[in-house]
């Protein structure tokens, strides 16, 4: 048996060692799809805590069809989405903005370290607000696909939406983040597709 499958069951039977072994590994990216998603620091952080207290309530829901990853970020997504649904968009980016760059661990998030005020650093700051103006719906796809590294059908799972769905809604995204970013005078890298 697995660790991840050993610890599913630890779950089941109310082990707290196994959640905190599920929040040590999948906190980060429980947290930065939150932030990427919501836009604001401590609904971020809140709807990270719900989505391990939720996991660790329903464990036994957990079927197995799917990454553990992916369940735990669904989670996460219902989550956000109720979160956006109880407050209105201008309230919600009004508030402090979390720095996504920032992993739980205190250590870079992002592959590289950037120099503030670089021309890498401009276009990550950008792009990521640029992807903050996009609705929830085409945020979401981009977040795992591009953020998460996420396949159309890991996507499809998490989101419990078909592949062609998901397809259809990253192509609509990327067009519309090319379009964002066009008009805003940035040049349009084309390793994002579209």
């Amino acid at each position: 048996m697995d660790e991840e499958r050993q610890r599913i069951e630890q779950l089941k039977s109310g082990d707290e060692t196994a959640l905190a072994w599920l929040m040590e590994r999948y906190g980060s990216d429980v947290l930065r799809t939150a932030a990427l998603l919501l836009k604001d620091r401590y609904w971020a952080e809140d709807v990270s805590q719900e989505t391990f207290l939720t996991a660790f309530r329903k464990a036994y829901q957990y079927r197995g069809d799917g990454t553990l990853r992916g369940w735990l970020l669904r989670i996460a997504i219902n989550l956000c989405r109720s979160k956006m649904r109880l407050a209105s968009w201008r309230r919600l980016f009004l508030r402090e903005s979390v720095d996504v760059d920032q992993g739980l661990d205190g250590n870079a998030a992002w592959p590289d370290s950037l120099e503030p005020g670089s021309a890498s650093w401009m276009n990550r700051m950008t792009l990521r607000e640029e992807i903050g103006r996009m609705p929830l719906i085409y945020r979401e796809v981009i977040v795992l696909y591009y953020f998460h590294e996420m396949s159309t059908a890991e996507i499809a799972a998490v989101l419990e939406e078909s592949e062609g769905t998901v397809k259809s809604k990253l192509h609509r995204a990327r067009k519309r983040l090319k379009l964002q970013l066009e008009e805003g005078g940035w040049e349009y890298e084309s390793s994002w597709g579209g």
